[in-house]
């Protein structure tokens, strides 16, 4: 029989093994409760690692969003309105801002490749000028460690946002690692938020879910939304200051 330190070591040892510290990219399911998750942690470390996000005039399905310029990783983007497909929120593109919307919580990446989650207010115009990529209209689920969705407060009014639902989302580990999620399974924000905590995330929101909820690994749509997308959160393997694709 172990030792009982031995023991503690290997639990210690497997909760670490999410992703090695050389490790770029690594993809793996999660089951909690009858919730299966899929998820993605980033090691953003690794400086030939690019977040961004793309954006499309008009509705796409996910794989003519991918094809110019395939990137390792796709997620979900933010809210959309299906009769124009105009973004609910803002969309920086390498800079420049393509859409305005006030609402929601930012998720944005620096110039030096750093993502970032910051609150916003409603109806309160956000400077960008620190951010190359940006997507607004995201819904706060973890804060500073503490799972807190409340999208009433956030000025969200479809109480869609708040039942059960298949989802996506993206957060901050306390050491910089980028952590993607997305489920089929119908969940809350709380239970979605309990899960990305249970990866270590810090910081996260909710992405836009429902028949939108999308998720692209390395070739492999693992979970294709039912209806086309216009705004997509891309991992590419490049460095964050190679040129972006137009679109």
């Amino acid at each position: 029989m172990k030792p009982k330190s031995t023991l503690i070591l290997a639990v210690v040892l497997a909760g670490c093994a999410a992703i090695a510290p050389a490790e770029k990219i690594r993809y793996y399911p999660l089951s909690m409760g009858k919730a299966k998750f899929h998820v993605v942690v980033a090691n953003l470390a690794q400086k030939d690692l690019s977040v961004e996000t793309i954006l499309s005039s008009k509705a796409k399905s996910p794989w003519y969003l991918l094809k110019k310029d395939t990137p390792s990783v796709a997620i979900t983007g933010t809210f959309f309105n299906p009769a124009d497909s105009r973004p609910v929120g803002d969309i920086i593109i390498d800079g420049q801002r393509k859409v305005r919307g006030s609402r929601g919580s930012v998720f944005g990446v620096d110039w030096e490749g750093n993502p970032r989650i910051v609150d916003t207010g409603f109806n309160r115009t956000w400077d960008y000028t620190d951010y190359r990529f940006a997507l607004r209209a995201t819904v706060r689920i973890i804060k500073d460690g503490v799972v807190c969705p409340n999208p009433r407060a956030q000025k969200f009014k479809d109480p869609r946002i708040w039942g059960r639902a298949a989802r996506t989302a993206a957060g901050i580990t306390e050491d910089g690692r980028l952590v993607l999620m997305a489920t089929r399974s119908n969940v809350t924000l709380s239970e979605l938020g309990k899960a990305m905590k249970s990866r270590g995330v810090v910081d996260a929101v909710n992405l836009d879910g429902g028949s939108s909820t999308c998720l692209y690994v390395k070739g492999k749509m693992v979970i294709s939304p039912t209806r086309r997308l216009t705004n997509l959160i891309v991992l590419r393997d490049r460095a964050p200051m190679a040129s972006q694709a137009a679109y």
